[in-house]
């Protein structure tokens, strides 16, 4: 199986597209969605019915919760809370209803999927340590773990005897005996001063993992989120990928 591990699309509908096309090129086998469709950007309508149409299995992001439930706000900065209340007054009933009933972890042949982290999904805590990492790694079972929610691709390995690293590599081979929490960066918004999309793909049959840029109309996606009325911080930081 080939399968491609979306991630944070932040209603970046020019972002999606791009990853997409770039997917069909893969000889992907299904995709999964962990999370973040919506928040920051200017398309959550056309992001939302778009994933919902192509991804075999989709999970709650953080985004996606607080523009169900308002009270998950008190733990998002301005720019962020600004974003999700302009969402929450233009989303389609049905695309809420819809966000509202996603699931916060998934499973599948020895891989776990989820937004956050797999020791308490619904806190949202952030693993950008290889600390965090550690902690993790003892709070599920299976081979590879993968997550989005920090918007920076990075991959966390447990080695056979227990000993911990963490690497930068696009390319990796998933090796029998070691373990990997992999996040898979962001579709919509990078942070880690790329700004092209980027998203996973699994090859459970040769063993290994890559991870994919694929670059897009960022100036586009910026004058949509200005003339809507998002902050321009939010639009401006898009060209830098931060």
């Amino acid at each position: 199986m080939r399968a491609a591990i979306i991630s944070d699309i932040h209603s970046n509908l020019e972002a999606l597209n791009a990853v997409l096309s770039q997917i069909k090129k893969e000889q992907i086998d299904k995709i999964v969605c962990l999370g973040d469709i919506i928040g920051y950007g200017p398309k959550p309508n056309e992001c939302v019915s778009l994933v919902k149409e192509v991804c075999a299995q989709i999970l709650l992001g953080n985004h996606d919760a607080a523009c169900v439930n308002k009270s998950e706000l008190l733990f998002f900065n301005r720019f962020a809370k600004e974003a999700i209340e302009w969402t929450h007054s233009v989303i389609e009933e049905k695309n809420l209803d819809f966000l509202a009933n996603l699931d916060l972890k998934g499973f599948e042949d020895n891989i776990f999927f989820v937004h956050s982290n797999p020791y308490s999904p619904q806190s949202w805590d952030y693993i950008l340590s290889l600390d965090d990492a550690v902690f993790n790694f003892s709070k599920f079972k299976e081979q590879v773990c993968f997550i989005g929610h920090s918007h920076q691709p990075i991959i966390f390995i447990e080695s056979n005897d227990q000993e911990y690293s963490a690497v930068e590599s696009s390319e990796i081979e998933i090796q029998p005996g070691f373990r990997y929490i992999i996040n898979v960066g962001s579709v919509g918004q990078p942070r880690d001063k790329n700004p092209a999309a980027a998203f996973g793909i699994l090859d459970t049959v040769n063993k290994a993992y890559e991870l994919i840029r694929v670059g897009y109309d960022v100036e586009k996606t910026r004058r949509d989120m200005i003339n809507a009325g998002l902050p321009d911080f939010l639009a401006n930081r898009l060209l830098e990928g931060k």
